[in-house]
């Protein structure tokens, strides 16, 4: 059985108290999506890693997940504390309560990609999911899978103090995501 190189990378890139931020690229370098974990913490005095996943390599499975209702990446490993996936949890945008030991997509504004700081809250998931999708197909019409590197930190990690939640907006859907969240 050949090994598989990765083709996903994962450098995390803001450390909050409550949340960490990272980069998810393609081969070419290409932003895919920012990505939202849970609350970092040190495994020692060298490195630090988010609470989903350590550094490494990772396979993926794509697949239909009932407890969200659509299909998701979710990552397999010896080394991982529970099921992970990369996946969206809420349409109108994701904050880091949401988080719940996955990794989730979205973009740093509401419009453009372009880094900016983070605000409390991953925009457009559900755009930043289909592009994954787009990918991964492109992908597997080459018979290839998601292998995911999680990228170990370099140097020291700046802790930031924890982002206020923006507050929620009063239109419906995302009304319907906070009543669910809540719930």
């Amino acid at each position: 059985m050949r090994q598989q190189k990765p083709n996903l990378f994962l450098r995390r890139t803001w450390y909050y108290h409550d949340c960490t931020i990272g980069r998810l690229t393609d081969n070419a370098g290409q932003l895919l999506s920012m990505t939202l974990e849970p609350r970092w913490y040190e495994t020692g005095s060298y490195h630090v890693r988010g609470c989903c996943v350590d550094h490494g390599t990772y396979k993926t499975a794509f697949g239909y997940d009932a407890s969200l209702r659509y299909s998701c990446w979710r990552l397999t490993g010896h080394n991982l504390p529970g099921r992970v996936r990369l996946c969206f949890l809420a349409k109108s945008g994701s904050v880091a309560a949401h988080t719940r030991g996955d990794i989730l997509l979205g973009y740093l504004g509401p419009e453009g990609e372009e880094e900016q700081p983070f605000e409390g809250r991953l925009y457009r998931p559900v755009e930043a999911y289909e592009r994954l999708r787009d990918y991964y197909a492109s992908l597997r019409a080459n018979h290839g899978d998601f292998m995911l590197r999680v990228e170990p930190t370099k140097g020291p990690v700046t802790l930031l103090p924890a982002v206020e939640v923006p507050p929620i907006p009063t239109d419906l859907v995302c009304l319907e995501d906070y009543i669910l969240h809540t719930l």
